[in-house]
């Protein structure tokens, strides 16, 4: 059927990362808001930064699991010429 990931290893879940990649980069930005190192004023930018990496990062996982996969193609059978 599909090709298993090598043993102790599995498929990574693309949506889980983006969404931990939000949850730590708003976190990151609350670190610093909290520490002084960033203003309220300056918080405009901070989330649209956060959404856009993230969703780099889930693009780049979606192409990487693509180049894996090997095409799924359906079955065909030899001497099968019937039309639609």
């Amino acid at each position: 059927m599909g090709s298993k990931p090598p043993a102790g290893r599995h498929p990574a879940n693309i949506a889980a990362l983006v969404a931990g990649l939000v949850c730590c980069g708003l976190a990151l930005g609350w670190l610093l808001l909290q520490s002084g190192a960033l203003r309220v004023t300056d918080l405009g930018w901070l989330l649209p930064v956060v959404l856009i990496g993230a969703g780099g990062v889930g693009v780049a996982m979606s192409l990487q699991r693509n180049r894996r996969q090997p095409s799924r193609r359906p079955p065909t059978r030899v001497g099968d010429n019937r039309r639609a």
